[in-house]
């Protein structure tokens, strides 16, 4: 594997210790899910609570509401595709792997890299290490589909490329380090983390390849470094703009 991100690493041990500002809203529980039968490899067991599902009130968009994936890199903290939040007017709802319900506000939002933070009082999480994807190894994501199912997929990483294009408003000419994972990408996957052979988080699922059905697109570690560090300190709700 490439040497560790150690910058983001430092950054949220040093965040752990931080002053947090009281929770707002507290979870709310829901009926226990019936067992799930998804295999889940070793290596990515120990991290499902911290793969979350979210929903955004998008009243002013086609749909009412958007669906996404996220996954909690901190307590409190959860990183997800700035397109799933876009047009966001209200709290977003964080489901968790224990079928909690936690509101949440977007405090981080980069249309250019298709990032987004959630701040999300009362979600607890185990901190999560990063790292950089080699490629051709092994990589597993995981998800939930738009119905709503926790889904596990792996599949061998491609190459890292610079990819230039429009931002997700069409509005600027923007790179980014991005690269395939060999396995599909289905509707609400958008945001979910995809974990290497050591169950360090690798980068973040937030497209489906057009060209070919059974692989899907993958921003880089490098690229959600910065707006990973800025959620950590940020607190006050940021504008999610309008709709994609």
């Amino acid at each position: 594997m490439i040497g560790k991100l150690l910058g983001l690493a430092a950054l949220i041990a040093v965040a752990a210790c931080g002053q947090e500002v009281p929770p707002t809203t507290r979870a709310v529980p829901t009926p226990a899910a019936p067992a799930e039968s998804v295999s889940v490899p070793p290596e990515v067991a120990p991290h499902r609570p911290n793969v979350v599902r979210v929903t955004v009130p998008t009243p002013s968009c086609a749909k009412d509401r958007a669906q996404g994936t996220g996954f909690a890199y901190s307590p409190d903290r959860v990183l997800t595709t700035a397109h799933v939040v876009a047009g966001a007017d209200g709290p977003i709802t964080v489901t968790g792997a224990d079928g909690r319900r936690h509101q949440g506000d977007v405090v981080v939002f980069d249309p250019k890299r298709d990032v987004a933070v959630l701040r999300v009082p009362g979600l607890d999480a185990d901190f999560l290490s990063f790292d950089s994807a080699d490629p051709g190894e092994r990589a597993t994501f995981a998800a939930y589909s738009k119905d709503g199912e926790f889904t596990v997929r792996s599949g061998r990483t491609g190459t890292p490329q610079t990819a230039v294009g429009n931002d997700i408003y069409n509005e600027h000419i923007v790179e980014r380090q991005v690269f395939l994972v060999h396995a599909a990408v289905d509707p609400a996957m958008s945001g979910a983390p995809l974990f290497g052979p050591d169950g360090d988080v690798v980068g973040m699922v937030f497209a489906s390849n057009l060209d070919d059905s059974v692989s899907g697109w993958v921003i880089s570690t490098g690229e959600i470094a910065h707006p990973g560090r800025k959620g950590l300190k940020a607190t006050a709700a940021v504008s999610a703009r309008k709709c994609v």
